[in-house]
């Protein structure tokens, strides 16, 4: 109003000013008295703006409106709520398609999404995107109860509106809507309630479908020519495919990132300007559906289960237990004894592994989906394993030693029987399900994905890969010439492996810690156990050979202990924001949107975020090309970080996820991240 009355002003005559502002002025408190009483008026909200690109002038307006102006207590009235959007721009369906969100509405203070009646939208195609929404003037509907406990009298109902409105770019939109009504003995019905809908209508007739590979054929009660299928749900169709008529029938390309597999059509059929309701359709099944089917064939999946197993021998928290059991080999087994312990380890190894592939098998049997280092996300199993691992690494140390034939797992006793090598080997097992390894990840896809005997054989392969050193040195003994030969080096040796099981310890507690849990302190509280578990080690090589060097070792520990632990109390980097499917959809249309998978389990999740993700190169990158950062924490279960990982092939952390502005589906960057790969993926 300002900006009016001085572009009114300044044109005209100076003797006339003082008169026209005062003119002005009254007109403004005039029509402000007006807005007063027009938005006081009970049954209706006053439209609400929503701006362009620039921040210029509304390009959006919505409102609600009451069927009622006044309503009894208890009553149930229809709420409409209605946009006027400016042409080319949109707002979308309950199912936008490749990118978008649906409006929202709210009562003030709950979350709990008000019920929304849609009605038939558009193909809104920005290719390479399919949408599906709204242009122009469109009502929703929705109902709302008069609470029994309000008097009679003038009242306001508040409303959170938020919706996503889109022309070449996505801006998110909210309101606060305040609907006043008056409460009386009678209903009074609104004038202005006259919400304008095309509703979807019921086929007028019956419709069927059914499948070959990712081909669907709905068959519908008329000529198919012009009609277009939109499905209910995403995940469904590919929507950017074409879709093609034939008489009847009309063929849709399925999704084929969908897991599981679609079994039936829902959605509507749009034609010839009318939306017509397909209802739950089942999808009878032809040749075998490829919606879902793994990349991977059996024998690469095999072989990458191999090699996925032969790799977790090199993990941390593996190795120690590895390198007793080989140096006991070395030491006390000879021939047919060193053949049986040999084969009662493997034997360990590939019972640990079926097992894991039935308790994941019976599970998913039941509706649970889980992927590998599922028990991880139990606070008691962690606990425990942290404990064992405490307690190896003080067996280690000869601290106590408790039935050495059956209890000394890993150890270098003279009374080894066969059952302590496969206890060896099943422990081996346990200890390497935090780690996911190259290769690893996509035979656990295909072997999770499929029947239980070839989930076994996965299995299988990946054990057999575990046990091939112990195999190799069974079927080669000339291999053991390359150790050195027995002596008073192995004892050190020994105690020397305790170390890496008392840092599995540590690390499992702050997985613990991280699943019951997030305190503000938490990663600094895990760097002071750190460091001092390195003093701790720093004093025992001193004790070991005390001589000024070593002396000089304990020194620069406490030095860079206290650098480190300085550098963990300052506030965390800002950089990581939380995962959410509506967070990258609100945001790739704009900006590349980069979404880390983890879990404080996975080590390898840690180590790359350690080592690339949180370093200075790499943040420098992602701000160059300004890149929103989200993390999907999966430390604890949640069903909706799992259903994400399955949508596109994983069973289990990390995934590495880079959405990039104009194509809805994401790069799936590899498990060994590097800066190169990052670059060369965003440049």
């Amino acid at each position: 109003m300002l900006a009016l009355i001085n572009f009114s002003v300044k044109d005209y005559p100076m003797n006339l000013k003082p008169l026209l502002c005062l003119s002005a002025v009254a007109s403004a408190l005039f029509i402000g008295l007006f807005t007063f009483t027009a938005t006081a008026e009970p049954g209706s909200t006053p439209w609400q703006g929503a701006p362009g690109i620039e921040g210029d002038a509304a390009v959006l307006q919505h409102r609600l409106i009451a069927s009622h102006s006044t309503a009894t207590v208890g009553q149930n009235i229809q709420l409409a709520w209605e946009y006027q959007m400016q042409p080319e721009w949109h707002i979308y369906w309950q199912n936008a398609g490749d990118s978008g969100l649906p409006p929202a509405l709210y009562p003030q203070g709950s979350k709990v999404e008000m019920p929304l009646t849609y009605p038939v939208p558009e193909v809104i195609s920005i290719p390479p995107i399919t949408n599906y929404g709204y242009k122009g003037n469109i009502t929703f509907t929705t109902s709302l109860t008069v609470p029994n406990t309000l008097p009679n009298g003038s009242h306001n109902f508040t409303f959170k509106a938020e919706y996503l409105y889109c022309k070449d770019v996505c801006l998110p939109g909210s309101a606060d809507l305040t609907l006043p009504l008056t409460i009386g003995i009678a209903p009074v019905a609104n004038a202005q309630f006259m919400p304008k809908q095309q509703l979807p209508v019921a086929l007028p007739g019956a419709a069927s479908a059914s499948v070959n590979g990712l081909n669907a054929k709905l068959s519908l009660p008329f000529s198919a020519a012009g009609a277009v299928f939109i499905p209910t749900t995403d995940g469904l169709i590919d929507d950017a495919a074409a879709q093609t008529a034939s008489g009847n029938s009309l063929q849709i390309v399925l999704d084929n990132q969908a897991t599981p597999p679609p079994t039936q059509l829902r959605g509507l059929i749009l034609h010839n300007g009318q939306g017509y309701i397909v209802p739950a359709t089942p999808l009878t099944l032809g040749a075998p559906q490829g919606a879902a089917a793994p990349t991977l064939g059996l024998v690469s999946a095999l072989l990458f289960a191999f090699i996925a197993g032969l790799t977790l021998n090199l993990m941390p928290c593996v190795l120690p237990v590895l390198s007793l059991k080989l140096l006991s080999l070395v030491r006390h087994h000879q021939g047919q004894a060193r053949l049986n312990h040999t084969l009662a380890y493997t034997g360990g190894v590939l019972v640990s592994f079926w097992a894991f592939a039935a308790t994941i098998a019976a599970l998913q049997a039941g509706g649970t989906t889980l992927g590998w280092g599922f028990h991880l996300q139990q606070p008691l199993v962690v606990a425990a394993l942290a404990l064992l691992m405490v307690g190896i690494a003080l067996n280690f140390w000869g601290v106590f030693s408790v039935g050495e034939s059956l209890t000394r797992l890993g150890g270098v006793g003279r009374t080894e029987s066969p059952l302590t090598s496969a206890a060896t080997g099943a422990l081996a097992v346990i200890v390497a399900t935090p780690c996911t390894v190259p290769f690893m990840g996509g035979a656990l896809a295909y072997a999770l994905t499929q029947s239980l005997p070839a989930s076994l054989a996965i299995f299988t392969a990946m054990g057999l890969g575990m046990a091939a050193p112990f195999l190799l040195v069974a079927a080669f003994p000339a291999t053991l010439k390359w150790l050195p030969k027995p002596g008073a080096w192995m004892v050190t040796f020994k105690h020397a492996l305790g170390w890496p099981m008392l840092l599995t310890a540590l690390w499992l507690a702050y997985v613990f810690n991280s699943i019951v849990g997030h305190g503000a302190g938490q990663v600094a509280t895990f760097g002071l156990l750190l460091a001092a578990l390195v003093l701790a080690l720093s004093l025992w090589i001193y004790g070991q050979r005390p001589k000024p060097a070593t002396l000089a070792l304990v020194i620069l520990t406490l030095i860079g202990s206290g650098y480190g632990l300085q550098r963990l109390t300052q506030p965390k980097a800002s950089h990581w924001q939380p995962w959410s499917s509506a967070a990258v959809q609100a945001a790739q249309s704009q900006q590349p949107v980069f979404v880390d998978f983890t879990a404080d389990w996975c080590l390898t999740c840690k180590v790359t975020e350690a080592t690339v993700l949180n370093t200075g190169a790499v943040q420098a990158l992602m701000q160059k090309h300004n890149v929103l950062q989200l993390q999907a924490d999966w430390t604890a279960r949640d069903d909706t970080i799992t259903a994400e990982l399955a949508k596109h092939g994983r069973k289990g952390v990390p995934l590495y996820l880079l959405y990039l502005p104009g194509n809805p589906e994401p790069k799936i960057l590899p498990q060994l991240l590097t800066l190169g790969v990052l670059a060369g993926a965003l440049e």
